[in-house]
């Protein structure tokens, strides 16, 4: 499962406000952020986007939460079953990357390095 660890608890409520919409454009995909939906307590972020790759959208949904140890974790939300293409994964990169503007720090872990802007 791709996913993104950074260093440093996101402001998850301040994230829901006002995380950046797009549109991002790699390529040949283009992708944007549909909505964002706050759980109870503010312990998680749900990031709903749609990529158009290959002439098709896609909607992946992005789960964003703050784990143990201060770190702020963004993966796939995997009760939605979604192809995992590449425009799909430098969706879940730049959401990642733009939780840096809401206090997650540096990359800890990822297995999308190359995909991270």
């Amino acid at each position: 499962m791709p996913h993104v660890i950074r260093a440093g608890a996101a402001d998850l409520t301040a994230a829901w406000r006002d995380l950046p919409r797009g549109p991002w454009r790699w390529g040949t995909a283009v992708a944007r952020v549909e909505g964002c939906y706050l759980g109870a307590g503010a312990v998680s972020l749900l990031v709903a986007g749609v990529v158009i790759e290959f002439g098709r959208p896609i909607h992946p949904i992005v789960v964003v939460t703050r784990g143990a140890g201060g770190t702020t974790a963004a993966h796939l939300w995997s009760v939605v079953a979604v192809e995992r293409t590449d425009g799909v994964k430098r969706f879940l990169a730049q959401v990642a990357h733009e939780l840096t503007g809401f206090g997650a720090g540096e990359v800890v872990t990822t297995n999308i390095p190359d995909l991270l802007p």
